[in-house]
């Protein structure tokens, strides 16, 4: 073997192997860029904070899946157990997952978008409804027309109140279930989504005037107790909702200190709705007692009711030895079967224990005055003697009845028989 044909293998052997190494290099470098490419695209779609987002990892998809198509087998044999085309599918699925939920949110932004328009209209009404029942009240005319005008304002503006505060419940619930189908730790993208969501519905705004108007309407009419336990239905399924979604709110807000007191502000804004249906149902029940000119202490609660009541009949009570018997009873019937049982009992008694605001303990401690009052007033029975009195008038006119009965009839006068 001459020197020159050593020199000339020894050349090509090295540049064999040399070729071997740079070839093994490249594909190592293609499947890290592979690698590389692919979780850029995956934080993109985890991270997207809009449609045109996803529309960009879309397409930087397509250009990875035409860079890597030539090298599908080298990927299968790097990526196993997983392989090219499960890979790709990966990707593929998230990116329709993701297309699918900013497509919610678009549709959901229109809904959110004309919701918002609807409740702006019924608010621009209610207020100028408010105004008219409250410029009708200050009217001096209190004739049958004004009295009919004032019925149909309010019924109207009862009707709108419902229909915007469940627009306003819709945009609580949108919220609420974005809650329920998204982890327990939001990404920032998914804060966002809540903040457009809040933005857009206006949310907090509109929901402080739901409750600011349905606080200005107990003031501008009359309401029956179907109202008020309507009324009372309502607030308890709208607190509800918003108790649900608040918690979670303020741990979306919790670094931004203005969102946060807003949140406060309309739990507070619930609690004074609630108290103020209470004092509504307790005047009218008070009402009632001076529609019969009974004049009760004061109550706002079931503690005060029962003890304003009880004092009451106690009074009438002690005064029983220094007033007349008829004007003793008429005021015992007045309270009694015209008050009581023919109005309370009946008709706000089942609203004020359905809501907690007496309990069946104190209504019965106000019915044993009622008795106690009412054996005072009107004892069960009379006095022995009178009975007796009465027997012996009974016995005297049936006497009296069966010696009329019973007369003697006349003898007839007997023939003289003359002797012959």
């Amino acid at each position: 073997m001459s020197k020159k044909f050593f020199i000339t293998v020894v050349s090509l052997t090295l540049i064999f192997v040399f070729s071997g190494i740079s070839y093994s290099q490249s594909d190592y470098q293609k499947v890290q860029n592979f690698r590389t490419k692919y979780k850029e695209i995956e934080d993109s779609l985890k991270n997207a904070r809009s449609f045109d987002d996803v529309l960009k990892a879309q397409d930087n998809l397509e250009k990875l899946k035409i860079e890597s198509a030539p090298i599908a087998d080298l990927l299968d044999k790097s990526l196993y157990p997983e392989s090219y085309n499960s890979t790709i599918a990966k990707l593929e699925n998230a990116l329709l997952l993701r297309k699918n939920d900013f497509g919610q949110i678009v549709e959901l932004k229109t809904q959110v978008d004309t919701l918002k328009n609807q409740i702006t209209v019924l608010n621009e009404k209610n207020s100028s409804l408010i105004a008219q029942i409250r410029e009708l009240q200050l009217s001096q005319k209190k004739d049958k027309e004004t009295i009919a005008s004032l019925q149909r304002l309010a019924a109207a503006l009862r009707a709108n109140l419902l229909q915007r505060d469940e627009l306003v419940r819709g945009i609580v619930d949108s919220l609420l279930q974005s809650f329920v189908k998204a982890p327990s730790s939001l990404s920032d993208a998914e804060r966002q989504n809540i903040f457009n969501k809040i933005d857009s519905g206006n949310l907090f705004y509109n929901v402080e005037r739901a409750i600011t108007d349905n606080i200005q309407f107990l003031g501008v009419t009359t309401l029956t107790p179907e109202d008020l336990s309507s009324i009372k239905k309502q607030h308890k399924d709208f607190s509800k909702l918003w108790r649900q979604i608040g918690s979670k709110l303020s741990e979306v807000y919790l670094n931004k200190s203005e969102k946060l007191r807003e949140i406060s502000l309309i739990n507070s804004m619930f609690e004074q709705w609630n108290q103020k249906i209470d004092d509504e149902i307790w005047s009218s029940v008070d009402k009632e007692f001076r529609s019969k000119e009974v004049s009760l202490l004061s109550f706002n609660d079931g503690d005060s009711f029962t003890t304003s009541v009880s004092n009451y009949i106690d009074d009438e009570i002690k005064n029983l030895s220094v007033r007349r018997k008829s004007e003793a009873l008429k005021t015992f019937d007045t309270f009694s079967d015209s008050i009581w049982f023919g109005k309370i009992k009946p008709v706000w008694v089942p609203l004020l224990i359905d809501n907690k605001l007496l309990s069946e303990t104190q209504k019965d401690t106000i019915e044993s005055r009622i008795a106690k009052w009412k054996e005072l007033v009107e004892p069960e029975g009379m006095p022995v003697w009178i009975y007796i009195i009465a027997a012996l008038l009974l016995v005297s006119f049936a006497i009296a009845l069966f010696r009329k009965k019973e007369k003697p009839k006349p003898v007839p006068a007997q023939t003289e028989i003359k002797a012959e």
